[in-house]
């Protein structure tokens, strides 16, 4: 007989799952009772950061290309959570649980462009974004940089700010889109127009190289440090 209650309140659990040869936690609510899951690998998300951040986290949002952890289902009781990858192949043979979605990695997408200083049609009317990466802790951090931004970064201040493009399905799956830890330092500098003076701002890599003019904000965030 299940003991969850399904109207309890929801705690915060992590499972890991590996991303981009790294293995990181992805944070999520559940009001699944943990005497009815020990076989799928949840801990205690407070356990990820009770002696600070060491580890990389993602918390589960549904927010598009985010990497997420398997889910199954315990046959007899209809309960359904996510499992650690490190957890599944036992949980499945102990027949106790089922496959219901596999684990989620960024796919790869079609680019906008493949290289800075390769403009994004529509100049300063440009529409959309395009997905770029930089690394910090070892991972591939990647967000949507929207095209009017992306347009105004020269190749040259992306090799040196350390944002780069994705365009092979490896580099794609390799991904950590926009995790809460670690988190990369941000930098901005100022460009005159014929319409005022904008403000260019974006996420650097740890071992970025400001360009003239550029300025350093906001200290990335990291694990294991």
């Amino acid at each position: 007989m299940a003991v969850t209650n399904i109207y309890g309140e929801r705690s915060l659990r992590a499972v890991s799952m590996p991303v981009g040869g790294l293995t990181g936690f992805y944070v999520f609510r559940t009001n699944v009772d943990a005497s009815e899951v020990t076989e799928l690998g949840q801990i205690d998300a407070a356990a990820l950061t009770a002696s600070g951040p060491t580890v990389p986290i993602f918390v589960g949002t549904g927010r598009s290309g985010r990497p997420r952890p398997p889910r199954v289902k315990k046959k007899k009781e209809g309960i359904t959570s996510l499992v650690s990858t490190a957890n599944l192949t036992a949980a499945i043979a102990s027949r106790k649980w089922q496959m219901v979605k596999r684990a989620v990695y960024q796919g790869k997408v079609i680019q906008k462009s493949t290289a800075f200083g390769t403009a994004i049609a529509g100049a300063a009317a440009a529409k959309g974004s395009i997905l770029v990466a930089v690394t910090t802790s070892g991972f591939n951090w990647a967000w949507r940089m929207p095209a009017q931004q992306f347009n105004k970064i020269t190749s040259t201040e992306a090799t040196a700010l350390g944002i780069s493009i994705p365009n092979t399905d490896l580099e794609f799956r390799s991904l950590l889109v926009r995790a809460n830890l670690p988190r990369p330092g941000r930098a901005f500098r100022m460009l005159g127009t014929t319409e005022g003076v904008l403000r260019i701002e974006t996420f650097i890599g740890d071992s970025a190289t400001l360009p003239e003019n550029w300025t350093g904000i906001g200290e990335a965030l990291k694990f294991g440090g």
